[in-house]
């Protein structure tokens, strides 16, 4: 079992290390990541799973898989638009103006079901 996070700080040296490991870079604006951390945690408590804060829970564990962090469409949508759904996680050469292009939501057809 792996360590327990509980501090916000803790999570930015592991968005640094998810984004080098993926060759991406992560979002410069402190604040913002360690407002996300603070949600990253509510959520693991919440749910159990580290739920993207900017996604919905559908407490369906099978589909919340999907959305955990950094979800299973951060690949996609950085290659496509600069950054992940969220902006945690950005493309290498992504300048700020990146982070006002609003993308559009691919898990949105789960929480229609």
């Amino acid at each position: 079992m792996g360590v327990e996070r509980t501090k916000p700080e803790d999570y930015l040296e592991i968005f640094q290390r998810i984004a080098e490991k993926k060759g991406w870079k992560v979002n410069e604006d402190r604040e913002m990541l360690l407002e996300f951390a603070r949600g990253l945690i509510e959520n693991r408590r919440r749910y159990g799973l580290a739920i993207c804060p900017c996604r919905l829970a559908t407490g369906k564990r099978e589909i919340d898989l999907l959305i955990t962090c950094p979800c299973s469409y951060a690949e996609d949508d950085i290659n496509r638009y600069g950054k992940c759904y969220c902006g945690l996680y950005l493309r290498n050469s992504a300048d700020e103006n990146i982070l006002k292009k609003p993308i559009p939501d691919k898990h949105l057809k789960y929480y229609l079901e």
